[in-house]
């Protein structure tokens, strides 16, 4: 029996566990089934590494659940189908790519995907949660709100890194023969181009020297990308870095 057989049916299980958790949206477990499957045809050992960074990322959401729901940084509606493809549809891009060619590099670079999405996460979670007050990084002199697209703290970029180097130990536990210490670093290079891309292009209002993501009156806007759009750009750009260095 092909193990795809048996994995495709189990992510519609865990998927539809996922929405009755509250970690995904209806149209959220469409899209994840969406990207699981691509993944999981394309190599099982892949799909491990995705399914790790999913379960980490969603069990991370619950640390200072209360806290985090009081002031607006918790999503209680679960992740949505824009949120879920911004995420995958680069590894899941990737993984079609190696099914297609049978290029190893290719399955490299979808594993850097899912290791740049683990540290984004982790980052957000963890550092919200325990990071305090963050400094853009754009401007590190500026302190801006928890949850601000760009803002980062020791606490987060030390979660960052962990998350970038749990997903690259992980990979060749899976059977992803990559560089480990290749994939770590790219999924953290991805990260801070995450945060850099948030920082200057996601949509942000200016309210008199005061950086927000919430409109409000006599607040000026700028950028133009969602949080959705920024986390697919980075996870397209840093795979492709992957590939041609």
């Amino acid at each position: 029996m092909e193990p795809q057989i048996v994995a495709v049916p189990s992510i519609v299980v865990l998927a539809l566990l996922a929405l009755r958790k509250g970690f995904l949206t209806v149209r959220g477990t469409v899209s994840a089934i969406a990207v699981g499957t691509a993944v999981a045809v394309a190599h099982l050992g892949l799909f491990g590494l995705t399914a790790a960074f999913f379960l980490t990322s969603s069990l991370l959401t619950k640390l200072r659940a209360e806290w985090k729901l009081e002031r607006g940084l918790k999503d209680v509606s679960g992740r949505s189908l824009r949120q879920v493809f911004g995420v995958g549809a680069p590894i899941a891009a990737f993984a079609l790519a190696y099914l297609a060619s049978g290029d190893v590099r290719l399955l490299g670079a979808a594993a850097v995907a899912v290791a740049a999405a683990t540290a984004d996460t982790w980052a957000s979670e963890v550092g919200v949660a325990y990071g305090g007050t963050p400094r853009y990084i754009l401007a590190p002199w500026r302190r801006v709100e928890p949850g601000t697209s760009g803002g980062v703290t020791p606490v987060g970029v030390a979660a960052s890194a962990a998350g970038a180097l749990a997903m690259g130990a992980l990979a060749p536990l899976l059977g992803i023969q990559q560089p480990f210490w290749k994939i770590a670093l790219f999924g953290y290079l991805g990260e801070l181009l995450d945060s850099v891309l948030g920082a200057s292009l996601q949509v942000k209002y200016i309210c008199g020297g005061r950086i927000s993501e919430q409109p409000a009156a006599g607040c000026r806007r700028r950028g133009f990308l969602t949080n959705e759009a920024v986390n697919l750009v980075s996870g397209f750009a840093v795979g492709l870095l992957y590939l041609i260095t």
